[in-house]
């Protein structure tokens, strides 16, 4: 299945796409690149040419309009990053593991150091598994600020929108749409915490000119 939610982004040519069936998009010329993800906080800004894999990334970026950015998910989430005047683009993977140690704040970091103009920055949250439905124990919440929790039966459940939202608010970043589609409860995606699946979907973004 493809869903493509380029239109809710409004950048020209712009594009994010996603396919749960493990096919590959009609790209063009565009170079897909994709990353290890082994939730980590590593970032990585690709400046020319570039390998097609990025080992033990879980966040990359770039300004080159050849190349199609991949990311692989069944639960964590997918954020997007990307400029309307600078024309840089990126794509962060973020479980709790990468929330809490950094992922978000070491993307913001390096681009700052790159000299990516952050002013008019946009984040776009794709499909991930909902608050509801994300029970976590008390170790994982000693990361998380007690506001981005609920207890129901004596259970804690954490979203992670919600701390990836805040983090990003941080840093001025405000221009942020969440697409508030959960893994768990949509059984046309993938998601790990419903049936430890090892299945995963695929999105990209990139431009096409």
């Amino acid at each position: 299945m493809w869903i493509d939610y380029s239109k809710k982004i409004d950048i020209k040519n712009l594009n994010i796409i996603f396919n749960t069936d493990n096919q590959l998009p009609s790209l063009g010329s565009n170079t897909i690149v994709s990353m290890g993800q082994t939730h980590s906080n590593n970032v990585n800004v690709i400046e020319g040419s570039s390998s097609k894999i990025y080992q033990s990334t879980d966040a990359l970026f770039t300004s080159n309009k050849n190349i199609a950015l991949e990311i692989k998910v069944a639960d964590c989430m997918p954020i997007f990053l990307f400029d309307k005047k600078s024309s840089f683009f990126g794509v962060i993977h973020a479980g709790w593991r990468g929330l809490a140690d950094g992922i978000i704040e070491n993307s913001i970091e390096l681009l700052k150091e790159k000299h990516f103009e952050l002013d008019d920055a946009e984040v776009f949250i794709g499909p991930s598994i909902s608050q509801k439905n994300f029970e976590v124990q008390s170790d994982v919440m000693s990361y998380f600020d007690s506001k981005f929790s609920i207890v129901k039966d004596e259970k804690i459940f954490l979203s992670l929108q919600k701390v990836a939202i805040d983090k990003f608010a941080s840093y001025g970043i405000f221009n942020i749409t969440n697409i508030n589609e959960c893994t768990h409860d949509n059984l046309n995606y993938h998601s790990y915490r419903r049936n430890k699946t090892d299945k995963r979907m695929k999105g990209w973004i990139y431009y096409n000119e």
